[in-house]
């Protein structure tokens, strides 16, 4: 399986690549030195309208003028 992943060389280059979920290691394509995978970081919202995270529900409740 194929999935997309981020790597990190020893200089500090990040980038993304499509590879076999086994590879650990590739090669830099800035400076070709060995990157290994990294954990990425994710991107979530929360949304305010379902009353699940009562902080963001008020919040949006106060932005849009509910009462």
């Amino acid at each position: 399986m194929r999935i997309i992943c981020d790597f990190k060389c020893a200089n500090e280059h990040i980038h993304e690549s499509w590879v076999d979920s086994e590879v650990r290691t590739e090669q830099c394509p800035e400076c070709e030195l060995i990157a290994t995978r990294i954990i990425s970081g994710t991107s979530f919202v929360l949304e305010g309208t379902s009353g699940d995270f009562p902080g963001a529900a008020m919040k949006w409740d106060r932005r849009h003028g509910v009462k």
